[in-house]
């Protein structure tokens, strides 16, 4: 299976396919076999992509944006 580590990152107990095919079922989403380790590659590009940001460390007394109203 491939884990977040296998990815760069630094939590082995997510595991990329495990999640992938609970989600599916989860969400009655028919995946066929055929393009099951692709789904599991972009994934873990996607997690690869997006732990830059989970590691950006903000201060305490950050806070939230306002709410845009058009």
């Amino acid at each position: 299976m491939t884990s977040l580590r296998q990815a760069g990152g630094d939590h082995d107990s997510f595991e990329v396919q495990a999640y992938v095919e609970q989600m599916t079922q989860l969400l009655g989403l028919p995946l066929p076999e055929s393009i099951h380790p692709q789904v599991v590659e972009n994934f873990v590009r996607v997690m690869a992509i997006a732990q830059p940001v989970l590691e950006f460390e903000l201060p305490d007394t950050i806070e939230p944006a306002p709410t845009f109203k058009p």
